[in-house]
């Protein structure tokens, strides 16, 4: 079986290199598998360093340089529409390109995709994670309210073993402009998690930080936001109606109960009433142009991905003449 390994990089070259090399390691020891692996430069500073690459199983390493930095979920979404496009092979896996997962899980991914009977995607559950106690308490704040805004369960991350044929499907949505995973999980595409550890990155250090960590839920929840917004709707009708109860029994015990209530609770009850009605109106804008915006296709990965597609290069090739009368596993 032929993959395409797709990774994101934004200055993580000596990782990234590193990384392939390991994944060339694996490959030879599963037997199975060949590869191509895709770098996307995400806007990097720097330029991939020219050095000497030499692999059994790997047998093309490309790099594709963007225009911009996007973040590593667009850049995701660049490169899956242009390996559509492009590309061929019979599966495409998506992994960060720090180390961080690791190489020596892809060939038990591709074996689980191959034992599903069906065309089936396959997503790395995260098992042990080596990150601080801060990040993994902001990750469990994140997945709750990912389950409580939509309904799904997003236990997993970027790395994964997609089928082919899924590539016709995902690069016309287009919330894939926004969060890989959570668009996955939205196109309802049958897949099946396998629980993986996290390793270290292999060099330099990570740049998430908290607002990119934010940013980065946000847009998971962008990607559902018809379901985010009717349960937003719902919980502020809910919401609205046991404070009007409240407030309605307070008037009625200030105005025919034995008890003395004192004259702020009418005020407070007011302004409650007002908070409230204000809450409710911002639900109905929210849904209201959630709904509108649904009749607008917004970026659409299939057609808008050459925009921020600068060139490809070839870092390496195992048959370089192949390469250059247009053969290989390039369309």
């Amino acid at each position: 079986m032929h993959i395409v390994i797709l990774m994101p990089v934004y200055e993580d070259w000596q990782a990234a290199l590193q990384l392939c090399r390991n994944i060339d390691a694996v490959l030879r020891q599963d037997g199975s598998l060949t590869a191509d692996v895709l770098l996307v430069d995400d806007g990097s500073a720097s330029a991939c360093p020219q050095t000497s690459l030499s692999f059994e199983f790997v047998e093309r390493v490309g790099v594709l340089t963007l225009r911009r930095n996007l973040g590593h979920q667009r850049a995701i979404a660049v490169a899956l529409a242009h390996l559509q496009q492009q590309w061929t092979a019979d599966a495409v896996v998506v992994m960060d390109a720090d180390g961080e997962d690791r190489p020596e899980d892809i060939p038990g991914l591709v074996q689980a995709m191959r034992n599903a009977g069906r065309p089936t995607a396959v997503f790395a559950e995260r098992g042990r994670r080596l990150e601080s106690l801060t990040f993994r308490t902001l990750y469990r704040c994140y997945s709750l309210l990912h389950r409580i805004f939509t309904g799904r369960d997003i236990r997993f991350g970027n790395f994964s073993v997609l089928p082919w044929s899924f590539l016709n499907s995902l690069v016309v949505c287009p919330e894939l402009w926004n969060h890989y995973s959570a668009t996955f999980l939205k196109s309802r595409l049958p897949y099946i998690r396998v629980r993986c550890n996290r390793a270290s990155r292999l060099a330099g250090e990570s740049r998430m930080n908290f607002v990119s960590l934010v940013i980065h839920g946000m847009s998971a929840l962008f990607a559902n936001q018809e379901v985010v917004g009717t349960r937003l709707l719902l919980f502020s009708l809910l919401t609205s109606a046991v404070f009007v109860l409240l407030v309605g029994t307070l008037v009625v015990t200030r105005l025919f109960g034995p008890l003395n209530m004192p004259g702020w609770t009418e005020i407070a009850g007011v302004l409650l009433i007002i908070l409230m009605g204000q809450f409710l109106v911002g639900c109905f804008m929210l849904v209201f142009s959630i709904m509108m915006s649904r009749s607008h296709l917004g970026f659409l990965p299939i057609r808008d991905y050459l925009y921020f597609v600068s060139q490809e290069a070839v870092l390496y090739c195992k048959h370089p003449t192949a390469v250059a009368a247009g053969a290989g596993h390039i369309r």
